[in-house]
């Protein structure tokens, strides 16, 4: 990691040419816009890939607390809120989830039931 930035925790990873910390405005004007030019992207903005980002873990079904806390939101409530739409499917995976354990703990009770029947006493 200190090839890129400095041994201290809260040093910059990305800088302006002078070192100091990026300013907003500028950043967006000197690098993103035309990166994503270069790239095709156009209009992509770069608040959109916060809402990229929690839309693949979304997607990859991935604690809804964490990803709120990876994505730097107040609360997973605020998440919950914002991203709803993508948790919709949310349910029947938890269905299915639960149905594949109560299926293993009843498949494992049954294999360790041993009958007496027909055993003499």
């Amino acid at each position: 990691m200190t090839a890129f930035c400095g041994p201290d925790p809260g040093a910059l990873v990305f800088t302006s040419p002078q070192g100091h910390p990026l300013r907003r405005v500028l950043f967006r004007r000197r690098q993103w816009q035309p990166a994503v030019r270069a790239a095709g992207l156009e209009p992509l903005t770069f608040h959109e890939l916060r809402h990229t980002y929690v839309s693949i873990c979304a997607a990859a079904g991935l604690d809804l607390y964490e990803v709120s806390k990876r994505a730097g939101h107040s609360s997973a409530a605020f998440t919950a809120d914002r991203y709803r739409h993508l948790y919709e499917d949310a349910d029947d995976a938890y269905a299915e989830r639960l149905d594949a354990v109560f299926g293993a703990a009843r498949a494992a009770d049954d294999a360790a039931v041993v009958r007496l029947d027909g055993l003499s006493g």
